[in-house]
């Protein structure tokens, strides 16, 4: 395992305690943009997918290559999930085959799933090297042809995460939409805090926990749309001493309006001294909010997503308007102006809206990168911003 930079441990240690925000590198990687390109507009954070990571290259391959920092040439800090939002998530709506049981989950890589994400392997019989670190725990693998088969469990996510050597990790929880049944909701709380203790107890037990390690391990606050049950979750999960408190499930209502009595309760019940992370928190305004009440990490897909579909966020447009500018419209045709006059990347300092929509209507690769800076350089600025005046 290489030794985590000065650089790294710096910001391990200052993790949280200011807002920050974690671009979406899901496979290693923020499309469309290289490392430099990130660094210019202040990012030093990434966010990776434990599952996706599992899958391909896997975490023996990405070990034996010195690690996820080593293996992608990325020397800022690093968090990576359990894996368990999209595994859940996916099962509870019966999308993929598996089953939820109290050790955990077993579940099938759909086909097409897998050949889309573990594409380089060629023959019916390469089942790579992604499966190996499960090898003698019951894991049984088949050809990402045909689908494969996984467990997780509370230790096993600790071992995968510590074996591509990420900086802030996260333990195993029991992911649940919103609406959901108080009894279901009532089970989801209780696996939740049963797998979070063995995993805490398995990462300091095995690896010597973040005193050892100099990492960082979260714990996930559920509860669905249950006050009372969130704030019992973060009260068992706040005495067992994770390093910081995240809310899982998802932040929306049915509404689509940002779930701020529960976001409230979670950070109340959860202690002063450690952060709070709204995991996905992703709409501008959302992400004020949640700052206003406390929370300090944030990672969403928007920024990047958006991007290169065309939209543009801008401190030139109101905040009731979500900041958005779509710049495929035919009225930014003739538009000499700045994406956004405030903004210093690249974009707005050399090119028009004009530009950038022409550039978009031929297909030019070089909009996705334009714009998909300039989105992560906005994020950057909103985080930053000590004032709170987030008016054009």
């Amino acid at each position: 395992m290489v030794k985590s930079s000065e650089k790294r441990q710096k910001l391990i240690a200052e993790f949280g305690r200011k807002p920050v925000f974690l671009p979406d590198a899901t496979r290693g990687a923020v499309k469309a943009l290289t490392f430099d390109q990130l660094e210019s507009v202040g990012v030093q954070h990434i966010v990776s997918n434990t599952l996706h990571m599992l899958m391909s290259p896997g975490p023996d391959h990405i070990a034996s290559m010195g690690g996820i920092h080593e293996f992608i040439g990325w020397d800022g800090l690093i968090l990576t999930d359990s894996g368990g939002f999209q595994v859940f998530s996916l099962l509870h709506r019966g999308q993929w085959d598996g089953e939820i049981h109290d050790d955990g989950a077993t579940f099938v890589i759909p086909e097409a799933y897998a050949k889309k994400i573990d594409h380089v392997n060629k023959r019916k019989s390469d089942t790579s090297d992604a499966c190996s670190l499960f090898d003698g725990n019951g894991l049984t693998v088949k050809s990402p042809r045909d689908g494969r088969v996984f467990e997780l469990t509370p230790e096993k996510v600790i071992d995968i995460q510590m074996q591509m050597d990420s900086d802030v990790m996260v333990v195993l929880d029991d992911c649940r939409k919103t609406g959901i049944s108080r009894d279901e909701a009532e089970k989801t709380v209780e696996r939740t805090i049963k797998w979070a203790e063995r995993g805490k107890k398995y990462f300091d037990e095995k690896y010597g926990g973040s005193a050892e390690t100099g990492k960082l391990l979260t714990a996930v606050v559920q509860g669905a749309n249950y006050p009372d049950l969130r704030r019992m979750c973060a009260t068992e999960l706040s005495k067992m001493g994770f390093d910081g408190y995240n809310f899982g499930g998802y932040l929306l209502d049915e509404q689509g309006n940002l779930v701020v009595d529960e976001l409230k309760t979670v950070y109340d019940a959860t202690p002063a001294d450690k952060f709070n992370y709204a995991m996905g928190c992703g709409k501008p305004t959302d992400i004020i909010q949640a700052i206003e009440i406390g929370y300090t990490v944030f990672d969403t897909v928007l920024p990047t997503r958006n991007a290169r579909h065309g939209t543009l966020y801008s401190f030139d447009i109101p905040a009731e308007d979500e900041f958005k500018l779509k710049i495929k419209n035919a009225r930014f045709k003739d538009d000499n102006a700045p994406v956004d006059s405030t903004c210093d990347c690249e974009l707005c300092t050399r090119y028009s809206r004009a530009y950038l929509h022409q550039m978009f209507k031929v297909g030019e690769l070089t909009a996705l990168t334009l714009a998909t800076l300039h989105n992560l350089r906005f994020y950057q600025r909103l985080i930053e911003d000590e004032t709170g005046d987030y008016s054009p």
